[in-house]
């Protein structure tokens, strides 16, 4: 049996829009009677200016509020997921924690010449899909 839940935390900056997802999978495996948690982080960046990006590299630092971060470059013009790199460790945990209120992450990026910073929350409405209906009779 598997389950799924997942936490979207947004932002956005005067250049960039950035969403990053987490993703906790508990797997339950009742014949062996054995339990897994893995936890995922997936990272969107959306570029918004005007200038277009069609050559260089975009550099991004991803820090949650315990100091540990998530570091990587992009190839612009480049799709291929084997350019990406990645180095670095969130504390996933602590974001997936609900009673932890601060789950604000910090993120830099740098792409020619330019810098932009800008944190990363959840979203101020938060929903939980559709409340059932009562039928009439």
């Amino acid at each position: 049996m598997n389950r799924n839940k997942t936490m979207t935390l947004i932002g956005k900056g005067e250049y960039w829009k950035a969403t990053y997802a987490v993703t906790h999978r508990d797997k339950v495996n009742a014949k062996l009677t054995m339990f897994q948690d893995a936890l995922g982080g997936k990272l969107m960046l959306q570029y918004s200016g005007s200038e277009p990006l069609e050559h260089g590299q975009i550099n991004y630092r991803l820090e949650d509020m315990t100091g540990r971060f998530q570091e990587g470059g992009i190839v612009v013009g480049t799709d291929h997921a084997a350019m990406k790199e990645t180095k670095g460790a969130l504390d996933l945990a602590h974001l997936l924690d609900m009673m932890n209120p601060n789950k604000n992450l910090t993120i830099q990026i740098e792409w020619n010449g330019h810098r932009e910073e800008f944190k990363l929350g959840l979203p101020r409405k938060i929903s939980f899909g559709k409340a059932a209906r009562k039928r009439k009779e």
